[in-house]
């Protein structure tokens, strides 16, 4: 069994993780078996400093409102105002399995429908690490997981400041996984 979620372009391939077939133990070392995949190749490069992407000056709207969210739990000033914004992108990625520019106030995607800013999939993936912690709701990881499966179909196309930013993002997922797995009894071999 091959873990089957990550394709050419999780966005305009889309996944339906609804449904899945149970896969037990098999899958779940598939699973770690393609995030360490992704780990190993930049393991082997030596500058990789950077934990988070620091400043996109670039990004609007749904972008600039994620770096904000990040950067208030990155402050630990975050509050239920915080949650519930990652709340919504949650629940919308969850239905559309894209991040756009612009949302209207019931998390619809509105005017620019610009949908490949990879930058904010990383910051978004960095705000579902931050909120799981902080929460230790799994909605969120879960919703992590979706959002690395997309991030991981399109390493290509990320520069290298967003590769290195994804490796970060991708040992904390780990971290987390593993840390479910050990509080759940679930034993897996490495």
């Amino acid at each position: 069994m091959a873990y089957k979620y990550i394709t050419e372009n999780n966005l305009y391939h889309k996944q339906s993780y609804m449904y899945s077939e149970y896969g037990g133990i098999e899958f779940l070392k598939e699973y770690v078996a393609s995030r360490r995949e992704y780990l190993n190749r930049w393991e082997r490069q030596k500058d990789r400093e950077i934990e988070c992407v620091k400043e996109a000056p670039g990004l609007q709207d749904a972008g600039q409102d994620l770096q904000n969210i990040r950067q208030a739990f990155i402050e630990n000033r975050q509050n239920g105002k915080t949650i519930d914004s990652v709340k919504g992108y949650t629940k919308s990625f969850e239905v559309r399995k894209r991040i756009y520019r612009e949302y209207d106030n019931n998390w619809k995607p509105t005017g620019n429908m610009e949908f490949e800013d990879y930058e904010a999939y990383i910051i978004f993936a960095e705000c579902l690490v931050f909120t799981f912690r902080y929460t230790k709701c799994l909605k969120y990881f879960s919703c992590l997981l979706k959002v690395d499966d997309t991030l991981l179909s399109v390493q290509d196309k990320l520069d290298i400041r967003l590769k290195k930013a994804l490796y970060n993002i991708i040992k904390s997922e780990l971290d987390i996984f593993y840390q479910l797995a050990e509080e759940n009894g679930i034993g897996l071999e490495e």
